[in-house]
């Protein structure tokens, strides 16, 4: 089977080897061997050109392959950093990009200059206990909202039954904190997959979450519980999908805006809280541990990876 060849120039041959493998001090013998190892590696990889089987086989008693080891040695190490003649590029996306670090001999402006040290704020400085830091983010402003509108749901609710009793009652602010720390410990316990009949229960979880509040109560208030006004709810996600949750999504977001001043550098973030329930944005990445859930972009400090928006 003949093979595809292109005889390469004496001048060529040369000037690549000068180029690529610097072997100008090599000796005459070695040099002409290093010659027909390059020019049969360029001669196989073109298709343009065939040689006879009579070529084929004079060729290939010709050559002596070195060793690759020293050819390895003498190698310089190859760049990666690629450096193009333009000052600019555009990608394909219209948005042009800088080839080269722009040099400004201006002075800062002030409005760039941050005077301020990242950490929490004048009013989070003093604070030293775990229940402190917690109500800087969940004020009793957002435990208002959530009691208002679950009040008119368990008004909904508690028109079903024949009998009312203290379960179906309307809750109040400390009721509800109650409730979200129960949430709170059972995933801290790693109770959160348990029915509730156990972790009510005091051989399998202790008195911590009896304590707290009935089982039944907390059913009761878990089916009740709602964050907005349900008969706006239709009208208002046509255009803002979080509207169940908005209004004290809202609230606590500008609660870790006031509570940290973040540093010269942030950066864009997002996480995946894995959520299989009903929602119209949950999404599916399957590089992700959860895989399914809520993505939420945000903005985080640099330094301190604090949460800032």
């Amino acid at each position: 089977m003949s093979r595809n060849r292109i005889p390469l120039e004496d001048n060529q041959i040369s000037a690549f080897i000068n180029e690529e493998l610097q072997l100008e001090d090599f000796e005459d013998d070695s040099a002409s061997e290093t010659e027909d190892y390059v020019e049969e590696d360029h001669v196989q990889e073109d298709e343009n050109y065939e040689l006879s089987d009579s070529e084929d086989l004079q060729m290939e008693e010709q050559v002596i392959p070195p060793d690759p080891s020293s050819i390895a040695s003498e190698r310089p190490p190859s760049s990666r950093i690629i450096e193009l003649s333009q000052a600019s590029i555009r990608g394909k996306n219209r948005h042009t990009w800088a080839t080269s670090k722009g040099q400004s001999s201006a002075r800062t402006s002030i409005r760039n200059i941050v005077r301020t040290s990242r950490g929490p704020s004048r009013s989070c400085r003093g604070l030293t206990g775990e229940l402190h830091c917690f109500e800087k983010f969940f004020t009793d402003e957002l435990f208002e909202e959530i009691v208002k509108w679950t009040n008119v749901e368990i008004n909904v609710k508690r028109s079903s039954y024949e009998s009312i009793t203290a379960t179906q009652k309307d809750t109040n602010v400390l009721e509800i904190k109650a409730l979200v720390g129960t949430l709170i410990l059972s995933a801290a316990l790693k109770d959160n997959h348990l029915t509730t009949e156990e972790i009510f229960s005091k051989i399998f979880c202790g008195i911590g979450y009896v304590a707290a509040l009935s089982r039944e109560r907390f059913d009761f208030l878990v089916r009740c519980l709602r964050f907005d006004d349900r008969n706006l709810r239709l009208q208002l996600s046509q255009t803002d999908p979080f509207t169940p949750i908005r209004a004290i999504w809202n609230i606590l977001i500008a609660q870790c805006r006031s509570n940290y001043i973040p540093g010269t550098n942030v950066t864009i973030d997002e996480q995946l809280l894995g959520f299989r329930g009903r929602c119209k944005f949950r999404m599916y990445i399957p590089n992700k541990p959860a895989k399914y859930g809520i993505k939420i972009e945000m903005m985080c400090d640099s330094g301190t990876y604090y949460t800032y928006d």
